[in-house]
């Protein structure tokens, strides 16, 4: 892939955040609607923060001239200090898809009766195959797929809405009981931060294919905009169907409650955004560890074999518990790194200027 237009970089962008829990349900229910009323607000604050972030982070992979995590999250030369940050970030991305592969197992189980061993074995064999293809084929699969999460999650929050009525959507309870995200706020920057420590690793490698600012804040923007389509849709159907919220995947639950064969195909749907979710943490945990160890580089098909199995033995864990843990304390260790990047670009910007 020589160059990166607007639609392929905006269905990238929310390719990095639409996984498991997102599209589920259970992990937007514990950081925003938890909260009650004031967790929409959280959402759209979020939804602001991933925006301005996302434009900032792929502009500083070209100002900075590097795609490597940890240059890009540690703007001094502090030889430690980058090996740290890369580590915690590759650490968490590898995190995420294990908590993907969890979550398959739980769909596939709920949907098929398959034992959740199996589905997250099927399910990692199938995010290695592509994973090999490298970046050009995780962008292909986001610009396949996103668009169809995207008109989903619409479709199923409208056919909701009609089943179960309105009335319930605004008068959400602040029911929270998590110590690690005591409001809404703390909930929304800890979402944000977290996301954003995944989204750094997988845009990274995108950056050099913007050859266009236009194309970055046009793309960057219209992936916010969506991210607040699916996140308004997946909230509003869990307020009018409260029962859901139980539910290990609410959203399948929804969709069941409204009819049987739709709770089939919004499981298809949820798997799609796992493969997704999956396959760029994966494809950006592989990619840094080749930027900095030779032995990767040389063993990629080893290498990416070692850590799809490693993701399965992780995954058995189970889905819930692995999403109240490593989130939240991702999150809090991502707001050191994300204000070190902001320093980085303020940086290289006044390096620019005393060039010209």
């Amino acid at each position: 892939m020589n160059e990166m237009k607007t639609l392929p970089l905006a269905f990238t962008y929310v390719g990095v955040f639409l996984g498991a829990g997102f599209v589920s349900g259970p992990e937007l229910w514990q950081f925003f609607g938890a909260f009650g009323n004031w967790g929409y607000v959280g959402f759209l604050l979020a939804a602001v923060l991933f925006t301005l972030f996302g434009i900032l982070l792929v502009r500083l992979t070209q100002v900075a001239h590097t795609d490597e995590m940890d240059r890009l999250l540690v703007p001094w030369n502090i030889p430690w200090l980058r090996a740290a940050s890369g580590i915690v970030a590759a650490a968490f991305l590898f995190g995420v898809v294990v908590i993907m592969a969890a979550g398959s197992g739980a769909l596939l189980e709920q949907m098929t009766g398959l034992p959740t061993w199996i589905g997250n074995a099927l399910f990692m064999l199938a995010v290695a195959l592509v994973a090999l293809l490298g970046v050009t084929g995780m962008v292909s699969a986001f610009s396949a797929l996103i668009p169809v999460l995207v008109l989903a999650t619409l479709a199923f929050a409208a056919a909701a809405c009609i089943k179960f009525g309105t009335g319930n959507i605004f008068r959400l309870e602040n029911v929270n009981t998590n110590p690690l995200m005591p409001t809404w706020l703390v909930a929304s920057l800890t979402f944000v931060a977290y996301n954003l420590l995944g989204g750094i690793g997988i845009m990274a490698p995108i950056g050099k294919l913007v050859k266009k600012r236009s194309v970055i804040y046009w793309g960057i923007t219209l992936a916010g905009v969506m991210l607040t389509v699916v996140a308004a849709s997946i909230l509003f159907s869990m307020a009018v169907y409260p029962a859901a919220i139980e539910a290990e995947l609410p959203m399948v639950a929804v969709a069941t409650a409204i009819s049987p064969s739709l709770g089939t195909v919004y499981g298809i749907v949820l798997l799609l955004s796992m493969f997704c979710n999956a396959l760029a943490s994966l494809v950006a945990m592989l990619t840094y560890m080749e930027q900095k160890q030779a032995v990767f580089r040389k063993h990629k098909k080893l290498t990416l074999a070692a850590a799809a199995v490693l993701s399965w033995i992780g995954s058995l864990a189970g889905f819930g518990d692995l999403i109240s843990v490593i989130f939240p304390v991702f999150g809090y260790l991502s707001v050191v790194f994300l204000v070190c990047m902001m320093v980085h670009f303020i940086q290289c910007k006044r390096r620019e200027k005393q060039s010209a």
